[in-house]
């Protein structure tokens, strides 16, 4: 099954030519930062940038025809240990309900000095996931 790509106009799309997101064999990759549609982080608010992370995963999902809950796996990069806790707080109340398998990892920067939290997710949105319609 080839690889398809997803976009949505309610994700900053950069201009570095990379996907919003790729569905491969009923599974969804997806990457996102706590840029706003506009492309401009929440600065030095992790809270505000992880929800921005979430409801950005959250926009193209559902541009594939899922949710949230089809979420398995997310990975977390956070830029400092004091961003630990509010980005818990915020991505456990997105999750609050069978929350996916995770790794968390505090790093030492990510591609902007001005972002603070990056979340990699894993959906499985079945062996046959149709894009909805646009």
């Amino acid at each position: 099954m080839p690889k398809r790509i997803i976009s949505s106009d309610r994700v900053f799309k950069g201009r570095l030519p990379y996907a919003q997101a790729t569905i491969a064999g009923g599974f969804m990759f997806v990457c996102c930062t706590g840029r706003d549609s506009q492309g401009k982080f929440a600065l030095g608010d992790a809270r505000r940038q992880t929800q921005q992370c979430i409801d950005n995963i959250r926009a193209l999902i559902e541009e594939a025809g899922g949710t949230l809950k089809d979420v398995v796996k997310c990975t977390v990069y956070v830029c400092d240990r004091a961003h630990w806790e509010p980005m818990n707080e915020v991505f456990f109340s997105n999750f609050d309900d069978d929350p996916p398998h995770r790794v968390s990892c505090i790093v030492d920067g990510l591609g902007s000095p001005d972002c603070l939290v990056e979340i990699d997710a894993t959906a499985y949105l079945g062996d046959d996931p149709t894009p909805q319609a646009r």
